[in-house]
């Protein structure tokens, strides 16, 4: 999963997120949105969405592996804080993947959009 989430971040903070930087920029100057080296902002978005799904699904499995993250009687304080740091962990990335697919992957699409129809205009 880590390996996983680190590529996944890459092509975010790499590829995705700084064109839709410029996009936006673009649109705010009244300019031709930038080229980029997919047709749509939905392809990568696409992908993005489906890593989440992947991602959800091994957090589901975790979840099931640790009874719902109840460490064992009679574990360790480390163990107990393990689990709690998991449970952390699939709270924090359900809100980052809820931000993204929810909030800011449906404005990439739409700026897009905007931007084609006012060059098609």
């Amino acid at each position: 999963m880590a390996q996983e989430l680190s590529t996944h971040m890459m092509k975010e903070e790499r590829i995705l997120f700084p064109f839709v930087d410029d996009m936006e920029i673009a649109i705010e100057r009244g300019r031709e949105i930038p080229r980029s080296c997919f047709d749509s902002v939905e392809y990568p978005i696409a992908n993005m969405v489906a890593e989440h799904d992947d991602a959800g699904a091994i957090l589901t499995r975790i979840r099931e592996l640790t009874n719902n993250y109840t460490a064992p009687e009679g574990t360790c304080a480390t163990f107990h804080a393990f689990y709690q740091g998991l449970a952390d962990f699939e709270r924090d990335l359900h809100e980052h993947i809820h931000l993204e697919n929810n909030i800011l992957f449906p404005r990439a699409v739409a700026m897009e959009s905007q931007a084609f129809s006012m060059k098609s205009a």
